[in-house]
């Protein structure tokens, strides 16, 4: 399961309450979300992706008014609401520790780029986790719409000045918008959206 950091104090002057994520895992998302429906007994929670990705009760996440962290924060001086909302992260934490681990996807960060075009990326990428191959379909983090095929992977041989990283590769993306990914981008790979060539 992806590690989750307790998000309880102030955030630029205002309280936030919630779990944040440490790394991306949008495949995740559906599940965060279930957990979050079905989990608590007490308040409504919300799965909220902004700058982070963070469970929040709704309350709060209504009141946040699209900012960073909630504006109103006579909600959290509501200690009935607080001691419930306590209450409910314990169920909701429970409920994450028991679902089964899906695939893991296949992280790659793309560290020096060859040559762009709008529809092709060739580019020098660095291997997080997973299994790279080709045929995968990937998803940039900060580019939800766009969506590339890799088509082409040489991996580097090991060299000491690069031991410090993980493994390095020669790779072409290809799908629209692929000219848009830029240097130090995180791609995931989507599940089941790929074929083995």
């Amino acid at each position: 399961m992806p590690v989750v950091t307790v998000i309880a104090g102030q955030a630029g002057g205002r309280g936030l309450r919630g779990l944040g994520f440490s790394e991306p895992h949008p495949e995740l998302a559906v599940m965060f979300r279930s957990v979050t429906r079905a989990a608590p007994r007490n308040v409504d929670w919300t799965f909220k992706e902004l700058r982070n990705s963070f469970i929040v009760p709704s309350r709060i996440a209504e009141s946040d008014a699209g900012g960073e962290g909630p504006h109103d924060l006579s909600v959290t001086s509501d200690q009935n609401f607080c001691v419930a909302a306590s209450e409910d992260i314990e169920l909701i934490i429970d409920a994450i520790a028991v679902q089964s681990a899906p695939p893991t996807a296949a992280r790659i960060l793309v560290f020096q780029i060859a040559k762009a075009s709008a529809d092709e990326l060739v580019c020098v990428a660095e291997s997080f986790t997973g299994e790279a191959h080709v045929g995968m379909v990937f998803r940039p983090v900060g580019l939800p719409d766009v969506e590339v095929r890799l088509t082409s992977l040489s991996w580097y041989p090991p060299r000491p000045e690069t031991q410090r990283r993980g493994p390095l590769a020669k790779v072409t993306l290809v799908g629209k918008g692929a000219g848009m990914i830029g240097r130090k981008e995180l791609l995931v790979s989507l599940p089941g959206a790929d074929a083995h060539e």
